[in-house]
Order: structure tokens, then C-alpha cells, then sequence
């Protein structure tokens, strides 16, 4: 079984990091100045996390369906984002052997890691939040 118990739980998680995310300018206003919309796609459990930026002025964080068209796909286990978050998984390795299947721009996906790397400080905080550990 995967660190996360079901669809509801991996949702949540990922909704209020990139809440959290929003929250700080410094980050939030980076990916706002891309205009990008980039797409989550998470199985064992399933989810759909979209982060749209596209309009330059606020970032919409969207979980589950949507009709918005991301410009980078990301596919991956929830396990691997989850490692991720943790910042022990190497982005670039981990496209490299497939472990995460990235569609559309991947430098521009790429050169977003920098951005969000402060997240890492974030993700165990809403893990803690939520009352689940760490592992």
C-alpha cells in the first residue's frame, strides 16, 4: 500500500500545500509571472491537481477534472510526489528513467523546481496538519 490511503486524503494533501504555496509571494508570484497551466496526474491512489496561471495575475489551483488544456503534464505515481515533497526525489533522474512522464515543455517544467523548492519546508507542516506521519 502507498503512503497515501485513498484519492480524498492524496487531494487534500496536495490542495493545501499549493495553498500554502500561494500564500507565499515569493513563490506564488514566480509562477503567476509563467503563465503556465500545469497538471498533476497521480495514480495508486488516482488524482488530478491543475495549477493554472495562465491569466499572469492569480494562480487557481483546481483539484479533480477540469477543461483547462496544461501546457506541462506530469504523471506520476503518488508515491513519487510524495518523495517529492519530501525533496528526495530527483526530478530530472526520475523523468530520465520514467518514473515520472512529463508532456509539454519539460525545460520550462524543469526550471520551475528552483521556484518551488522552499515548498519542501511546507509539505511535512500540511502532513502534520492533517495528523498523518511523516514516513
Amino acid at each position: 500500500m502507498g503512503y497515501f490511503a485513498n484519492t480524498e486524503e492524496l487531494n487534500k494533501v496536495m490542495e493545501i500545500l499549493w495553498n500554502k504555496i500561494k500564500e507565499q509571494p515569493d513563490m506564488s508570484q514566480k509562477l503567476i509571472d509563467t503563465k503556465l497551466v500545469v497538471q498533476f496526474k497521480y495514480r495508486d491512489p488516482d488524482g488530478l491537481l491543475t495549477i493554472d496561471c495562465s491569466d499572469g495575475q492569480e494562480m487557481k489551483i483546481i483539484v479533480g477534472a477540469t477543461n483547462l488544456k496544461p501546457i506541462i503534464e506530469m504523471s506520476m505515481k503518488a508515491d513519487i510526489a510524495h518523495e517529492f515533497w519530501l525533496g528526495k526525489t530527483n526530478i530530472p533522474l526520475a523523468i530520465m528513467s520514467g518514473k515520472i512522464v512529463s508532456k509539454g515543455p519539460t525545460p520550462k517544467a524543469l526550471a520551475l523546481l528552483p521556484v518551488i523548492q522552499p515548498a519542501y519546508t511546507l509539505y511535512p507542516l500540511v502532513l502534520q496538519e492533517i495528523g498523518k506521519k511523516i514516513a
